[in-house]
């Protein structure tokens, strides 16, 4: 009787890796491989949590460390996967699912202990970490603890990425797109030419007429852009990405030098195709060419 449970476990073990083999086949049969970051290199690294910011500018990871005093963190941005910051942090850990980073895209603020509120403040720009209060912390940061399990899988938003731990590699990280989406983003009539205005002498770029002012940041897509952005929710115009998200659009805030995600509220799409723009304060501007 014991040997018949212990065989049935084995089948019972066997069957539920198949099954999540299926899974993951099953997750990305609509995406294709787009990028891989890989963590630290040595013996004990391995991927502990992923989690991708609420305000759409930043990947966070959680690598383990060679000591059990210190924790790896790796902070990227979206869609372009470029590093901001590679910390070694002197915490036991750090739990993503309770960390903040702030709207502006300057700060993270990250949750060091599971059941208490103590915070670490890193600066995204220079990599400094100081101790912080949970009252500075956005959203809340004093608020009851949550435990919840790491995860190590993530979408963007839209679920237009797919993040997650490569399955022979332990520190590595794979990243996914979505086809549909690739197939726009690399297609020749995707990629328009924008220009700022008051920034060139080509007049036939911008818009006759417009009375626009000429230190506004003006982004130009061409008229067929407007059916992939009603369609995906997205377009990558150069350095830019263009996302329709109306929560997220609330609380988006642009910055010449430093953004590169536009996030648009679902009106910005009528107001471009019926009156040839949408004007987001006194600084951005996205036009049809």
């Amino acid at each position: 009787m014991q040997r018949l449970i212990i065989t049935l476990l084995f089948i019972s073990l066997f069957s539920i890796q198949g099954l999540l083999g299926q899974t993951l086949d099953e997750m990305l049969k609509d995406y294709r491989f787009e990028h891989r970051i890989k963590g630290p290199e040595h013996k004990r690294s391995q991927l502990l949590e992923v989690k991708v910011d609420k305000n759409n500018n930043y990947l966070a990871l959680t690598f383990a460390a060679t000591s059990y005093r210190y924790i790896h963190l790796y902070i990227y941005r979206l869609y372009t996967w470029e590093a901001v910051q590679e910390l070694r942090v002197e915490a036991k850990r750090i739990e993503l699912y309770n960390s903040e980073f702030d709207p502006e895209g300057n700060y993270f603020y990250a949750n060091t202990d599971v059941y208490k509120n103590e915070f670490k403040k890193v600066d995204l720009k220079t990599g400094e970490i100081t101790e912080c209060p949970c009252s500075e912390v956005p959203n809340n940061g004093c608020r009851p603890l949550e435990v919840r399990q790491y995860e190590t899988t993530k979408y963007t938003v839209g679920e237009n990425y797919v993040i997650f731990q490569d399955e022979k590699f332990d520190n590595y990280v794979r990243i996914f797109v979505r086809k549909e989406l690739y197939k726009v983003q690399n297609q020749k009539d995707d990629v328009p030419d924008f220009l700022m205005d008051g920034g060139g002498d080509d007049d036939e770029d911008k818009p006759k007429g417009s009375g626009i002012p000429a230190d506004i940041f003006t982004i130009y897509i061409e008229p067929g852009d407007i059916k992939d952005l009603k369609e995906f929710g997205y377009l990558k115009v150069k350095k830019f990405e263009l996302l329709v998200d109306d929560n997220m659009a609330k609380t988006f805030k642009f910055n010449e030098l430093t953004t590169n995600m536009i996030v648009m509220p679902k009106t910005a799409i009528d107001s471009i195709e019926n009156h040839g723009g949408w004007i987001k304060g006194d600084k951005l501007r996205v036009a049809i060419k």
